[in-house]
């Protein structure tokens, strides 16, 4: 899993640098089960991946993502991270969370992210 992870974190770079989805829906099998906090529904497969993703990058103008802590299992990760950017309106944020990869270390088979909602629901608040 430490390989499949660093990968995913190289991919989740890509994606925040350049909005190129395409390194981290090539990571999900094709029954991947995605979620996040706050979401009631969950996205599934590889095009699932690609809608998550993508939803997900839309939100901001600009994100940078540090890995506070990682820990990789053999089956799977959990990864602490903070973020921060601008949104799309281009108001500050900041936030913080972990996101927990479940895989075979070739693909990522689920993934689940939590994270402080409240962040979003008072943007002028910095987390």
């Amino acid at each position: 899993m430490e390989e499949l992870t660093s990968k995913f974190v190289d991919a989740l770079a890509q994606l925040h640098e350049n909005r190129d989805v395409g390194p981290l829906q090539e990571l999900f099998t094709d029954d991947a089960i995605l979620t996040k906090a706050g979401v009631p529904h969950e996205q599934h497969g590889r095009d699932g991946a690609q809608v998550f993703w993508e939803d997900y990058r839309n939100v901001f103008d600009t994100i940078e993502s540090t890995f506070e802590n990682t820990v990789t299992e053999p089956e799977t990760a959990f990864l602490e991270w903070k973020s921060h950017g601008t949104l799309r309106d281009g108001t500050d944020f900041s936030y913080d969370g972990v996101s927990v990869l479940e895989g075979d270390g070739q693909a990522i088979t689920a993934f689940r992210t939590y994270y402080d909602t409240a962040a979003f629901l008072n943007v002028d608040r910095h987390v």
